[in-house]
């Protein structure tokens, strides 16, 4: 009886201990860190990206008005680590928005095997076309600020800078870097834009055509998925482009029409490139790397 009374017991405090057992927690640390590498990345570059634009602005007014970089920073002589700083900010506004907007709207997996080398695979939530036409806006805008506007103002006679100063050298450098720099974004985001607009619909279309594993199917992955080189062609036309109005500055009609036609050129390549890219097979959201 005794045995039978202490065996009962036991199988009681099993039951119980298996009925209150807490269930392990899942997911709990991984997408706070998520949310934390997405805040911190997109705050960093916004901060960047208008102490950049700050820079800018405060560097044109500086010389416009005559004075030299040196004026200001003594050990600057010739100005090109202060025109250089805008740059690094831009630069560390570029990382820090990759990771804050990877963090907000990718999905990370890992391909291992992949025969093209990609290894690293991220999905992302694509933006909305508003959203993406701001984000072309915002250089455009730029650009013309930077570069349209000291030109057409130099050709009014508004500025009076000694030629050959200190003050104009870096004037005429600080609108010739920013405005490659702004024609670049530019660029490259208007095809992006166009990539977006055609690629679901032109891949939904031929997708019969695709043969995964073809010679062609594997070189557009690299190509335009991997590499979104297409992207870089159209960088390379914004640059020529972005500098086409300084011809003006330079009482040099050939200077700009060359830029014109070979930011043309490029643009039409990089266009061309676009609309064929869906040759991948693969969705446009998906960003693939090599390692």
């Amino acid at each position: 009886m005794a045995r039978a009374t202490r065996t009962a017991s036991s199988k009681k405090k099993k039951k119980k201990g298996s009925r209150g057992a807490p269930a392990p927690r899942q997911g709990g640390s991984a997408p706070r860190r998520g949310s934390i590498v997405a805040v911190a990345g997109n705050l960093v570059g916004v901060a960047a990206l208008a102490v950049a634009a700050g820079a800018v602005a405060w560097l044109l007014a500086l010389t416009a008005g005559g004075d030299s970089v040196a004026t200001v920073f003594e050990d600057d002589v010739a100005g090109t680590t202060t025109i250089a700083f805008p740059t690094l900010m831009l630069l560390l506004s570029m990382v820090a928005f990759f990771f804050g907007q990877y963090a907000w709207r990718g999905r990370w997996s890992v391909t291992p095997g992949s025969r093209s080398g990609g290894s690293f695979s991220v999905d992302l939530r694509p933006l909305g076309v508003g959203a993406h036409a701001v984000l072309l806006a915002l250089p455009l805008a730029a650009w013309l600020l930077v570069m349209v506007m000291p030109v057409v103002r130099d050709a009014q006679g508004a500025f009076h800078i000694p030629d050959g100063s200190s003050a104009a050298e870096q004037f005429w450098l600080t609108v010739s870097v920013y405005g490659v720099i702004s024609g670049v974004l530019t660029a490259m985001v208007a095809v992006s834009l166009l990539k977006k607009l055609t690629f679901n619909r032109a891949l939904t279309r031929h997708a019969a055509a695709i043969r995964e594993g073809s010679r062609s199917q594997l070189w557009w992955r690299a190509f335009s998925h991997i590499w979104r080189a297409e992207l870089a062609v159209a960088g390379f036309a914004g640059a020529a482009l972005g500098l086409s109005p300084l011809g003006v500055h330079l009482h040099s009609p050939g200077f700009g029409w060359s830029a014109v036609g070979i930011g043309l050129g490029l643009i039409a390549v990089a266009v061309a490139l676009a609309l064929n890219a869906w040759r991948s097979g693969l969705p446009v959201e998906r960003v693939e790397s090599y390692t």
